[in-house]
């Protein structure tokens, strides 16, 4: 899907605030069904992490999606993470093999990573203000999230 068409695709997914405009020919994020709200996050997300990427310099700071196993299971998963964690993540691994450091749980190496955060939070919050396209993404991400919830409760 181009960028044109995702986007007019999320104006109207925005635009549905009531059942009552699913007549005009919109999208009613009310009728749509699990998977149809896991799908459209999915695109959104990955929306959000490209335009991010295009429009922040700082590589450390990009969002890379990979796939992995969890331990114990068999079946693969996504995860998408700042470069900064990955490399942390990578670094204290091989440190760790090396004999040189403790193997540090996710609580450890989100704490060593604390201010890399900080700056992708800010980076994120900074897109936000300057750029419509992106603050609009992540207004429909957040409805489409929050739609999720309810049909989770």
């Amino acid at each position: 899907m181009n960028r044109l068409a995702l986007f007019a695709s999320c104006l109207t997914l925005l635009a549905v605030a009531s059942p009552s405009r699913a007549a005009d020919g919109q999208i009613d994020i009310d009728a749509m069904s699990v998977p149809q709200l896991r799908s459209e996050i999915d695109k959104i997300e990955k929306e959000v992490y490209r335009v991010f990427n295009l429009r922040t310099e700082d590589d450390s700071l990009h969002v890379i999606c990979h796939r992995y196993t969890p331990t114990g299971s068999n079946i693969s998963r996504e995860a998408c993470e700042p470069n900064f964690l990955i490399e942390a993540r990578a670094n204290n691994a091989r440190n760790y093999q090396d004999g040189t450091d403790e193997l540090l749980d996710t609580e450890g190496l989100l704490a060593e990573t604390d201010s890399d955060f900080r700056r992708f939070n800010e980076a994120m919050a900074t897109l936000s203000e300057e750029y419509d396209y992106f603050r609009e993404l992540n207004i429909i991400l957040s409805m489409l999230r929050g739609r999720m919830e309810e049909l989770r409760n």
